[in-house]
């Protein structure tokens, strides 16, 4: 766990820093100096590439993870794996362009509302997918040759950084909206060619295509695991973008509600946060051991994820819930529809990361095609009800949909790693953490307000995480999240 504790530390304390300033962004600066349709504009559109890319790149991020291992040979470029997967990436970003350039028109009776700003901007979309699947695969090489910080260090916190400037320049020198609009679209390209940089400065970037050597039975095992991955790689982006297109398809003036959706899910997303960096060092290590055949290592990864992220999660959902009325202050008023989304997605986040690295050890083993099967009822699913939901519900049903469908996959998930490969997450410091977390909620219920929305958030902030983290270390659920709090201290310390 050396390695994945290391860059899972940094990875966490970059991802911290980076949220911080995507509060700034999505909460103080974005809502206030856009109006909620020009907001709305710069979320869905993210949201499109984000989809198309996902699409786009047939699965290349994790068939990079998960084949690596058979490649590694950096003198020899790695046999030609970095050049294939970005070629075959290079080829589905530009018929994922032409086809959101095709349809464009469609696209705009979709998400057409009063200010018309889908119309007039809807095909700056297309350089953001080229620089999404990019993103995706550099990412996934990244990860394979333990660089995993580096896409941490890109996209969670020098994206936000230079949002942070563009819309401060927004601001302060009365920049146009297209010019806004076009520097947006560059923050991304610009992180993805940081993430390459890295690469190359390491010595990794080598497209090795004049050392190829893929076997008859190796190429056809990697177009066949690409292809069920892709399903899943699908399903993995439907949390949340397809929520958004759909909300902004659906619903009067479409582009206002995404943003209320939209500035909701950024602030659930916090929980996700330590996963996020976890994951990153940690799905190379099971591609690994399952090419080892080392059971051990992926039942011990697997239980220690699953108690650390529920601990985890579960606190940074207590603070959310805890301290919503004084965060909602801090926005303008119309956003506060959205508070109730934030609950709902809360709950579905602290859910899935509870069961661990369920669906990372299904997609890295062999039956990797059960979880394109998951994968794909997962985004049926989500579009099936989000379509009902918005109808009943509005805005919330979306969320409802994510949980519903979280709730169904998630188990279907554990109980076959549990039939399969004798693998279940939960164990008595489990039963513990429920109860703990059970008894937590019910003394903050009747917590009072009091001062101002900062002071109310300090003063919560403060006793929820002393009567929390006291609790953990008394019954003893999480001894790896100390011994690492241990470790950092005293790295801090010298």
């Amino acid at each position: 766990m050396g390695i994945v504790a290391r860059q899972a530390t940094w990875n966490t304390l970059l991802t911290i820093v980076g949220m911080g300033l995507g509060f700034v962004n999505m909460a103080l600066l974005f809502p206030r100096l856009l109006t909620p349709d020009e907001f709305g504009l710069t979320r869905l559109i993210v949201s499109i590439a984000v989809v198309a890319a996902q699409i786009a790149h047939f699965g290349g991020e994790n068939t990079v993870i998960r084949y690596f291992p058979y490649f590694r040979d950096k003198v020899n470029g790695h046999r030609g794996l970095f050049g294939l997967a970005l070629g075959v990436a290079t080829v589905g970003a530009f018929i994922a362009m032409l086809v959101l350039g095709l349809f464009h028109e469609q696209f705009v009776r979709w998400f057409s509302d009063s200010s018309g700003l889908y119309q007039r901007f809807g095909l700056l979309v297309l350089p953001l997918v080229m620089a999404e699947v990019y993103l995706l695969i550099l990412r996934g090489f990244s990860r394979s040759v333990n660089r995993s910080i580096a896409p941490v260090f890109a996209r969670e916190f020098l994206l936000r950084v230079l949002q942070t400037l563009l819309i401060a320049a927004y601001a302060l020198w009365e920049m146009s909206f297209t010019l806004f609009l076009l520097l947006y679209v560059g923050t991304f390209v610009l992180t993805t060619a940081m993430l390459l940089f890295d690469l190359w400065r390491a010595g990794e970037f080598r497209l090795g295509l004049t050392n190829m050597r893929v076997g008859k039975r190796m190429r056809k095992s990697m177009v066949r695991y690409s292809l069920f991955t892709f399903a899943s790689g699908i399903a993995g982006i439907a949390v949340g973008n397809i929520d958004q297109v759909m909300v902004g398809a659906m619903l009067p003036d479409g582009l206002s509600y995404v943003a209320f959706y939209a500035v909701a899910m950024f602030l659930a997303s916090v929980i996700t946060i330590p996963a996020r960096a976890l994951l990153q060092p940690t799905i190379p290590l099971l591609a690994e051991a399952w090419k080892k055949r080392d059971n051990a290592k992926i039942r011990m990864l697997y239980h220690r994820t699953a108690s650390i992220q529920l601990v985890v999660s579960a606190f940074i959902l207590l603070g959310l819930w805890t301290n919503a009325d004084a965060l909602f202050t801090f926005l303008q008023p119309e956003y506060a529809i959205g508070k109730p989304v934030m609950f709902i997605l809360g709950i579905s986040h602290v859910l899935s990361l509870s069961t661990g690295l369920s669906a990372g050890i299904i997609s890295t083993s062999r039956s990797y095609a059960f979880d394109a099967v998951t994968g794909g009822v997962y985004l049926v699913l989500n579009i099936v009800m989000d379509y009902f939901f918005l109808l009943w519900w509005g805005m919330v049903g979306a969320a409802w949909s994510t949980f519903v469908s979280v709730v169904i996959i998630v188990g279907w998930r554990v109980i076959f790693l549990h039939r399969r490969f004798g693998l279940w997450p939960f164990d008595g410091m489990t039963f513990r953490a429920l109860s703990m977390i059970v008894m937590i909620t019910g003394v903050f219920w009747f917590l009072p307000h009091y001062g101002t929305p900062i002071v109310d958030m300090v003063w919560r902030s403060a006793l929820l995480t002393a009567v929390y983290w006291a609790i953990v270390h008394l019954l003893g659920i999480a001894p790896e999240l100390e011994a690492q709090a241990r470790k950092l201290l005293r790295g801090v310390g010298r």
